[in-house]
């Protein structure tokens, strides 16, 4: 019996590894600014890994401001998750945020869908959690159709919020990577709040293709607009 499992495990493990989406291994590079004002650049890639013996992927996202504003304000982000390849949904977090003078740190640990756990800290939670970035690439996966809408709980070290994320139409979006019709996307907090800190809200255009690459995103805050746009796509290979 116990030799049986085991055969059925690793032909589940190569099928799901046969059965990969197309963008494993993949980077995405950005510029980032405010409107017109050119701030810095972001990238976000994805690969496979495994953690504890188990295949996950591997999600960083990084953020960076240039040499000009990193005189005024330095910016540091850089976030690593570590994301169910059956779900999407966060296993681990490790979050190094260096933004001008304030710096967080913060690693967390998921256990089945029911607890956080971070340092000597347990949290309950209301079922499976993503971070914002992982929940756009479960996106990814999905056959995406204006009108369509999805709710998922967003992990933060201080609040689990449910986000309600409504496909609201179809446009054309120019950016340095090309032009690129695409699905606009807009996350809204379930209870009605502002998404986030600062009453900021936010929104995301995903191409309408076989890969739906994250080609734009906007978050509008109290100090203005930041704007990440696709600037090339690579591979970590």
């Amino acid at each position: 019996m116990m030799k049986h499992r085991i055969i059925f495990i690793s032909i589940l493990i190569t099928f799901m590894w046969s059965s990969s989406p197309d963008f494993i291994d993949e980077v995405l590079h950005y510029s980032a600014g405010f409107r017109f004002f050119p701030a810095g650049n972001a990238t976000l890639s994805l690969t496979a890994d495994s953690l504890d013996n188990e295949m996950v992927y591997f999600l960083v996202s990084t953020v960076k401001t240039n040499s000009f504003l990193s005189n005024f304000y330095k910016v540091r982000d850089v976030i690593k998750s570590w994301i169910s390849p059956i779900n999407f949904s966060l296993i681990k977090t490790v979050q190094t945020i260096r933004e001008g003078r304030y710096h967080r740190d913060h690693e967390a640990t998921i256990q089945g869908d029911s607890l956080a756990i971070s340092g000597k800290n347990i949290n309950n939670l209301p079922g499976r959690v993503y971070d914002p970035i992982s929940f756009v690439y479960y996106l990814r996966m999905q056959k995406l159709i204006k009108g369509n809408r999805y709710r998922f709980f967003s992990y933060g070290k201080k609040k689990i919020k449910e986000v309600i994320v409504d496909v609201t139409g179809k446009e054309t979006i120019t950016v340095p990577a090309g032009t690129f019709k695409c699905f606009k996307i807009d996350p809204v907090s379930g209870d009605g709040k502002p998404l986030l800190k600062n009453k900021g809200v936010m929104r995301v255009w995903i191409s309408d293709d076989s890969l739906q690459i994250p080609i734009k995103i906007e978050q509008y805050t109290n100090i203005g607009t930041m704007v990440m746009k696709l600037k090339r796509r690579t591979s970590t290979n």
